[in-house]
């Protein structure tokens, strides 16, 4: 845990101003993923990406930011989450540089790795530090964390297409401003001290993780959750190319659907209470959203059912997370870890089972299989939907 050993008050205090540092290094993250394809674009024209290879980046990304937790995820555990957030920022800014500084493929591709190492675990680390700290309200400032990632992923692109087209700047500078801003909010989190979340808890050694099974069932309904929001977002301007005829729309659509979802984790952060089956009445309703979309073929009535969803996915992924972390808080870092790699299987995955659907069978089959796979997720929520 990071605290402070004083007063009440310097303790409130200090948790605050913690609170304020991890919304900010979320949102570098969330600005690094925003950005990231953008700058793919221009790096593969100036290194000499062959068409074959235009996908391995993202896929070496998405290793990285997948496998990495699992290693540090239980070690954060252990040694406690202060000194491995740091690390993963130190990586984080030296895969920046690295990337910044790259004249071959090779490098960039170390770049990469590195960066989304430092990436998966400095967010995972995060997420279990919050809940740990914060209690009850874990989950309400994990929502508010991440409505700082999705402000992030939205203004990056804009920040960047205006220095890459009106001040003629190279694609590297998105990640020289990611590594900068990253080691500047070290000495936040430098002048933090430690101290133990639970008085008299075991050793992590002899901590046996809680309902194995059960956690098991959360990490699915992740891959489950994350595939559909993937295949949300990722296809929205197939679906208004192909499906309405609109090619000029999908950019907003996708606009809409990640500010709508920001805006609700904003709301979530700041309620007093969230209700244990909110996480579940969010599939739902998502799923709901997506049999609109099946029917609908009038734009605007689109683009409004894509802000829809975004907005009904808000909660989702801060719920499952909680729900699990409150398994054994003593193991936030390893349920965490988990969790992350059910994120990385889903998005990997289920997009691409889906974009095969929507081409063999098209746009509705595609969004009829995200129904599905949303409702037997919310179905698994609602019943193990968890009292913190």
């Amino acid at each position: 845990m990071l605290s402070y050993n004083g007063t009440v008050t310097d303790k409130r205090k200090t948790t605050d101003w913690l609170l304020v540092a991890f919304c900010a290094i979320v949102f570098i993250l969330g600005f690094e993923l925003g950005g990231f394809q953008l700058a793919l674009l221009r790096s593969a024209n100036e290194l000499g990406f062959s068409g074959a290879v235009m996908g391995l980046p993202i896929t070496v990304n998405f290793i990285a930011i997948s496998v990495f937790p699992l290693i540090f995820g239980p070690v954060s555990d252990k040694i406690g989450k202060k000194i491995v957030i740091l690390a993963s920022m130190a990586v984080f800014t030296i895969g920046g540089i690295i990337v910044w500084m790259s004249d071959s493929t090779s490098l960039f591709f170390i770049g990469i790795f590195v960066l989304g190492s430092g990436y998966g675990v400095c967010e995972c680390s995060i997420t279990a530090a919050i809940s740990d700290i914060y209690g009850k309200k874990g989950e309400n400032n994990i929502n508010l964390s991440q409505s700082f990632f999705c402000l992030g992923a939205i203004i990056s692109p804009l920040i960047l297409n205006a220095l890459m087209d009106q001040a003629y700047a190279s694609w590297r500078i998105h990640f020289l401003i990611c590594a900068v801003v990253m080691a500047l909010m070290t000495p936040m989190l430098l002048r933090m001290r430690e101290i133990p979340l639970h008085k008299h808890e075991a050793p992590m050694s002899k901590v046996k993780l809680q309902k194995p099974l059960l956690i098991f069932g959360f990490v699915v309904c992740m891959s489950l959750y994350i595939g559909a929001e993937a295949g949300i977002s990722y296809y929205a301007d197939t679906v208004f190319s192909l499906e309405l005829n609109a090619a000029s729309l999908g950019a907003y659509a996708i606009s809409l659907f990640w500010a709508a979802m920001g805006a609700g984790r904003l709301y979530f952060g700041r309620i007093k209470t969230i209700p244990p089956y909110a996480t579940a009445v969010s599939l739902f309703a998502l799923s709901v959203v997506l049999v609109f979309m099946i029917f609908s073929r009038q734009e605007i009535v689109v683009l409004g059912l894509f802000a829809a969803a975004g907005l009904t996915c808000s909660c989702i992924w801060p719920g499952i997370i909680n729900s699990a972390v409150s398994l054994n808080r003593s193991a936030s870092g390893r349920i965490v870890s988990y969790l992350n790699m059910g994120t990385g299987v889903g998005g990997m995955l289920i997009p691409f089972i889906n974009g095969v659907i929507m081409i063999n069978s098209g746009m509705s089959f595609s969004f009829l299989f995200l129904t599905v796979q949303c409702a037997a997720t919310g179905m698994f929520m609602w019943k193990n939907r968890v009292k913190t």
